[in-house]
């Protein structure tokens, strides 16, 4: 999205939702991760996390924005889980993760 088809007085829309048939299962996210979506992104998280994959899929690229609680979030995650893969970020995104210094755990993958 360019500045040209936005008036950017609006914040993206914000949606979330979780394959968890495939292998890994997938947490997908769309809009802004910050202060106000960090719950619903944490409870999603949890909930795959809780079916004790080895690996978590996060599908990011519809992400526009990800602040310190997103970061935060895939750190608590990577905690429970052997990987944590941030699948094909915009690089606003991957910036952001990249300045996180997040380790081995989470990972970026290209898609």
């Amino acid at each position: 999205m360019s500045a040209l088809e936005t008036d950017w007085t609006e914040p993206a829309s914000f949606h979330l939702w979780v394959d968890d048939t495939v292998d890994p299962p997938c947490v997908g996210v769309a809009g802004e991760v910050d202060l106000q979506t960090c719950a619903a992104f944490r409870e999603a998280l949890s909930d795959v996390a809780a079916l004790e994959p080895s690996t978590i899929a996060i599908d990011a690229r519809r992400v526009v924005f990800m602040g310190s609680t997103g970061i935060r979030e895939l750190v608590r995650v990577a905690r429970v889980v052997k990987r944590v893969e941030v699948r094909a970020p915009r690089p606003i995104v991957r910036r952001a993760l990249e300045a996180a210094n997040l380790g081995a755990r989470v990972i970026v993958v290209d898609e």
